[in-house]
């Protein structure tokens, strides 16, 4: 209709109406390109957004679960000394996760969204090493806890002797290393809580970041807030 239109003009010679008919042309083109423009913003946005607020719930999720892991190895094992110390010969403690012994594979997931046009390289990075973290520590704990399946709850029944030295002094070393890999475990866990919880504030933020959340520099007594942690 306008092509046609354009084409009479041409040929009238009525240069005015086709400068406002190339003009109406020009118009429609880049309306029409920044409608496009506008939707797919939008469109990336909420799937941003979507993403983001799926990983914000699954990290305080695992940010309360380790703050429980950590929470009731250190009561056990404060527990398990008490009562030692006191002249008894109490079974080794040990620790054992409700439910699935992994945590799910979240990232596994999200990867497969192509992230990195949402997210700055510092958050990337320290998601991609967050989860990966989180699923070594899973495989240490799953080391651990086949050791006490095996090891520990066959020998419930049986005389607590059975754990421990001829002269009763201490645990056998096979079940003290098997306590320590899981104190190592609740400081492991700590550590990832802290970790989730700096990334649920950039998340938040929602802005860039030029350094990671530096695991190295956590403390796990009088960690100041988030933001002050955050650099």
């Amino acid at each position: 209709m306008i092509l046609r239109r354009l084409t009479e003009h041409v040929k009238d010679q009525n240069w005015f109406a086709v400068a406002l008919d190339f003009l109406i042309v020009v118009l429609g083109v880049f309306v029409g390109l920044q409608v496009n423009n506008w939707n797919e913003a939008r469109a990336a946005k909420a799937r941003r957004d979507q993403i983001t607020a799926a990983l914000i719930t699954d990290l305080r999720d695992a940010a309360g679960a380790q703050q429980q892991f950590a929470t009731s190895i250190e009561d056990g094992v404060t527990a398990w000394t008490a009562a030692f110390e006191a002249g008894e010969m109490p079974p080794p403690f040990f620790y054992r996760i409700e439910g699935s012994d992994t945590a799910p594979k979240t990232w596994e997931t999200l990867q497969q969204m192509q992230l990195t046009d949402m997210f700055d390289p510092a958050t990337i990075f320290d998601l991609g090493f967050y989860y990966s973290e989180l699923d070594g520590v899973g495989v240490k704990y799953i080391r651990y806890v086949t050791f006490v399946e095996n090891e520990i709850l066959p020998n419930l029944k049986r005389d607590p002797a059975v754990f421990y030295a001829a002269d009763k002094s201490a645990l056998l070393p096979e079940y003290a290393a098997n306590m320590e890999r899981m104190e190592d475990y609740a400081r492991e866990s700590a550590r990832l809580r802290i970790w989730a919880n700096c990334l649920v504030y950039r998340l938040e933020a929602k802005r860039s970041f030029e350094q990671t959340c530096r695991r190295a520099n956590y403390v796990l007594e009088g960690m100041p807030a988030a933001p002050e942690v955050v650099p």
